[in-house]
């Protein structure tokens, strides 16, 4: 029986126009109906996702920041949180001086060293990057693609997507095998490696697509149908 769909946000959730389908907003209705919680995994801040959760409440929690972040949406409240040692943020700037750095707080993103001096940063983000040669075992990084560039993710190597998930799982009581998931980004590798019950969508990234290879992948809407 499952009790929890965890979807990604970009490439699955919304469209290339940055909007819910119809279609899956019926689906997802239909499986609230069914007291199915709901939670979305992005690499922004959850403040990204909540835009969509205004007209029509859907949303339980947001994986927000890679895993890094987790936003329990209905008690308006953070539940998990890893952020990157202030030493290492700043191994890593002195690292990348010259590249354009993004630093992510829990809502917000900045572009300057010197603002993030007094703040938390569970992200950053390292733009143009064509390769990882990093010697830092604090952090796990992975490279995404963006309008043509290549982009480096860092996180604290003490958290990732599934390690997220299990503290929503513990909180409710739930199960891997109780968990759908419906993938699309690299920043969910960690889940579907351990979660059996995993969907790639038609229009995941190439890199999560080599995970599982298959010659029918889904729409998000075609898979809720399955529940």
């Amino acid at each position: 029986m499952i009790k929890m769909v965890v979807s990604s946000f970009f490439n699955t959730l919304i469209d290339k126009e940055e909007a819910i389908s119809q279609d899956t907003m019926l689906e997802i209705d239909r499986i609230k109906n069914k007291n199915i919680i709901f939670t979305v995994n992005t690499n922004r801040s959850y403040q990204d996702v909540l835009y969509y959760n205004k007209d029509f409440p859907f949303i339980d929690y947001i994986i927000s920041l890679n895993g890094s972040y987790v936003y329990d949406v209905i008690n308006k409240k953070c539940i998990y949180k890893q952020k990157i040692s202030k030493f290492d943020v700043k191994k890593i700037y002195n690292s990348f001086k010259r590249s354009k750095i993004y630093y992510y707080t829990c809502d917000k993103v900045y572009t300057k060293y010197s603002d993030i001096l007094d703040k938390d940063v569970y992200k950053m983000e390292i733009e143009d990057i064509d390769s990882i040669n990093i010697d830092n075992s604090n952090c796990i990084y992975s490279i995404f693609e963006k309008d043509n560039k290549n982009y480096l993710e860092i996180i604290s190597n003490k958290c990732d997507s599934y390690k997220a998930l299990k503290e929503i799982n513990v909180k409710n009581k739930i199960t891997d095998k109780e968990v759908l998931t419906i993938l699309g980004n690299e920043a969910d590798i960690s889940i579907l490696k351990n979660i059996k019950n995993s969907y790639i969508v038609k229009i995941a990234s190439n890199n999560l697509k080599k995970e599982i290879k298959s010659n029918s992948y889904l729409e998000i809407d075609e898979i809720l149908k399955k529940i």
